[in-house]
């Protein structure tokens, strides 16, 4: 597939271009029974600038891909002919996207009125800020965590084990969900978790893309630190609210993605010398 210069959303209502434009890079891999939902509720959400879809198709077996061309032909579809980790995934597609904007995007995700746009008006508005993210909801409607604070060894054990849904009690590990921010209002933060964050091309092409060494996990950790090191930040922005279904898998202890996590924690241990920055990084306001 080829991208047209005024790159049509799902729905195949084009924006005007004089906006800096917005590329959506999902990741599947047999997650069709999500995508589909995810792709439907973007098209519903009311884009006013130029949108691309990529989606990158980690080997999939679903026959997803058959229906998503049907529905929505302008989709950049990228088949992938083995699996590759998720930032290999996100940097392949991000390498397709055209835009200015891209938004890396899990599969499992249900887009607000409003979200894609308020995002991308926030990184109009705000030059040094290389990611943005929105508020995460549940499918009930609660809030996620939408941005973290540094780990540190304390929190980390208290977060990943079978213990964490107590341990989330503790004062400790609260404030380094931000619980003491009451969502109004965007901030600056540490980092954020990357299922729907919008991140400034210009900041990508700094600090470098996705570190492929990560199989799954702390990528994240890892491109909002390298953010901060090359002097951008990275916010939260609560007006802009996505659905992430998560469907957690990484919990059961020994289990492949328990070891995922656990490989993923020592890269990022071993690449920074630690869980913060060793820099002046800022630390969230």
């Amino acid at each position: 597939m080829t991208a047209s210069r005024e790159v049509s959303s799902p729905a195949g209502q084009v924006a005007p271009a004089a906006v800096p434009g917005v590329s959506l890079v999902f990741v599947t891999t047999n997650e069709g029974h999500v995508l589909v939902p995810a792709l439907e509720s973007l098209q519903a959400s009311g884009l006013r600038r130029p949108v691309e879809v990529v989606v990158v198709d980690n080997a999939s077996t679903d026959g997803a891909r058959r229906e998503i061309l049907d529905r929505w032909p302008d989709t950049r579809l990228l088949v992938r002919h083995r699996r590759f980790g998720l930032p290999a995934n996100l940097n392949h597609g991000i390498r397709a996207a055209t835009a200015p904007y891209v938004m890396l995007c899990n599969s499992d995700l249900l887009f607000h009125p409003g979200s894609i746009d308020t995002l991308a008006a926030f990184l109009d508005a705000t030059p040094r800020a290389g990611m943005a993210a929105p508020r995460l909801l549940s499918p009930e409607g609660g809030t996620r965590p939408s941005a973290r604070r540094w780990y540190t060894v304390g929190v980390l054990i208290a977060l990943k084990g079978p213990w964490a849904p107590a341990a989330k009690r503790l004062p400790s590990v609260k404030a380094s969900l931000y619980e003491d921010w009451d969502l109004t209002g965007p901030r600056s933060v540490d980092w954020v978790p990357c299922p729907a964050t919008m991140v400034r091309r210009a900041a990508l092409e700094q600090v470098g893309l996705m570190d492929e060494r990560f199989r799954l996990y702390f990528d994240d950790v890892d491109i909002s630190l390298r953010m901060h090191e090359g002097g951008w930040e990275v916010w939260c922005v609560p007006e802009a609210e996505v659905v992430h279904i998560e469907r957690r898998s990484s919990v059961r202890p020994f289990s492949v993605h328990w070891r995922w996590h656990l490989e993923s924690l020592v890269k990022f241990w071993w690449k920074h010398k630690g869980l913060a920055p060793r820099t002046s990084a800022p630390s969230g306001r």
